[in-house]
């Protein structure tokens, strides 16, 4: 009875290692465009939705440059892939 349930457990861990470090074709490219878009230094990428959006905190008056990067990232990226959508990045502010 302890092995059966050590066993359905070793298979549980299994297969949710399996799934936790896959990510998503959108989110490659969301990675690609934020490393490429590291120069404002208030900017923080906190997470990569699985839809490609980026999700940051930073500082209001770097924002807008980060942004405007971000933005030109996606057009680069589309002139090899027309069809790819890419999400608008959103910048939590950072609280004074």
């Amino acid at each position: 009875m302890i092995r059966q349930g050590l066993a359905v457990l070793g298979l549980l861990a299994a297969a949710v290692g399996c799934t936790t470090g896959a990510q998503t074709f959108e989110q490659d490219l969301a990675y690609q465009r934020s490393k490429k878009c590291e120069r404002w230094p208030t900017i923080v990428v906190q997470r990569i939705e699985t839809d490609g959006r980026v999700v940051a905190i930073g500082r209001e008056h770097e924002q807008y440059q980060w942004m405007a990067c971000m933005a030109e990232q996606g057009r680069e990226q589309q002139k090899s892939k027309p069809d790819l959508v890419v999400p608008v990045p959103v910048v939590n502010p950072i609280p004074r």
